[in-house]
C-alpha cells in the first residue's frame, strides 16, 4: 500500500508538471525498489483522464456538441477535427514505438529522454499568436507520440510543440489536453487485461492519491505556463539528466 501511495503521488505531480511521470516512476522504482510495473503506471493514467474531464469539462462539452451536431461553421467543430488528426498520428507513433517502450523504460535511457524534454521546454519561450490548423495539429500529435518514451513529458512536449508551431497560449494549452483524452483512454483500454493481476486496494490507493495530486499539479501547470515560465522546468529536466548520467 505504501508503494501504491508513493507512486500515486509521483504520478499525480509529474503527470501534469512537464517533468515526465513515466520517467519519474522508473527512477523511483530503481532507487527505492517499489512494486508495481508498467501496467500499474498505465492504470494510474485513469486518474489523469478524470482530472482532464474535471478541469476541461466545459471545453469537452462544447467541442463534443459541435462535432456530433455537425456544426461545421464553429471553431469547436474544427477543433474536434484537429483532435482526430492529432490522435491518428499519435496512434501511428504508438504502434511503431510500442515494441520498444518497455526496453527503453530503464534508468540508462532516462538521461537522454529527459534531455529531449528540456530542449522542448526551452522552446516554450517562443512567441505565438496564430490559430490552430490541421498541419499544426498533426505536428502536435506527432510530438505526443514521442512522449510515449519514458522521460519525455507528454504535457511538456505537446504544449511546447504548440508554441513551436506558433499557436497562441490559451489554445495550445487547451488542445494539448483535449488530445490527451483519446491517447490516454486508448492506452488504458489496450492494457486493461493487465490490471486484473493487481490487488484492488493497491489500485484504489494509487488512483485516489494520483487524482488528488493531479488536480493540484494541473492547476499549477496552467498558472506557470500562462505566466511564461514553463521553460524553468527545462532546467530541472536538464539537471536531472546530468545527475542520472553521474549515477549510472
Amino acid at each position: 500500500m505504501r508503494d501504491a501511495f508513493v507512486l500515486g503521488v509521483v504520478q499525480g505531480i509529474a503527470e501534469w508538471l512537464p517533468i515526465s511521470s513515466s520517467g519519474h516512476l522508473v527512477i523511483f522504482r530503481h532507487l527505492f525498489g517499489l512494486e508495481g510495473g508498467v501496467s500499474f503506471d498505465i492504470f494510474l493514467h485513469l486518474s489523469a483522464l478524470v482530472v482532464i474531464f474535471i478541469f476541461f469539462w466545459k471545453d469537452i462539452i462544447k467541442v463534443g456538441r459541435a462535432f456530433f451536431t455537425f456544426d461545421r461553421k464553429t471553431r469547436e467543430f474544427k477543433t474536434a477535427l484537429y483532435v482526430i488528426y492529432a490522435t491518428v498520428i499519435t496512434g501511428i507513433a504508438g504502434i511503431l514505438l510500442e515494441p520498444y517502450i518497455e526496453r527503453l523504460a530503464t534508468i540508462e535511457v532516462m538521461p537522454f529522454t529527459f534531455l529531449i524534454t528540456s530542449v522542448f521546454l526551452f522552446y516554450s519561450l517562443r512567441n505565438s499568436s496564430e490559430e490552430m490548423d490541421a498541419k499544426k495539429a498533426i505536428f502536435i500529435g506527432l510530438m505526443q507520440g514521442l512522449a510515449l518514451l519514458p522521460g519525455v513529458s507528454r504535457s511538456g512536449v505537446t504544449i511546447s510543440a504548440g508554441k513551436i508551431a506558433g499557436v497562441k497560449k490559451e489554445e495550445t494549452f487547451r488542445f494539448a489536453f483535449l488530445i490527451a483524452i483519446p491517447a490516454i483512454a486508448g492506452a488504458i483500454v489496450y492494457n486493461i487485461k493487465d490490471f486484473q493481476s493487481l490487488p484492488v486496494p493497491f489500485l484504489l490507493t494509487g488512483f485516489i492519491t494520483s487524482l488528488l495530486f493531479g488536480l493540484c499539479s494541473l492547476y499549477v501547470l496552467r498558472k506557470v505556463f500562462l505566466s511564461g515560465r514553463l521553460y524553468l522546468f527545462g532546467f530541472y529536466a536538464m539537471i536531472l539528466s546530468i545527475l542520472l548520467i553521474a549515477i549510472r
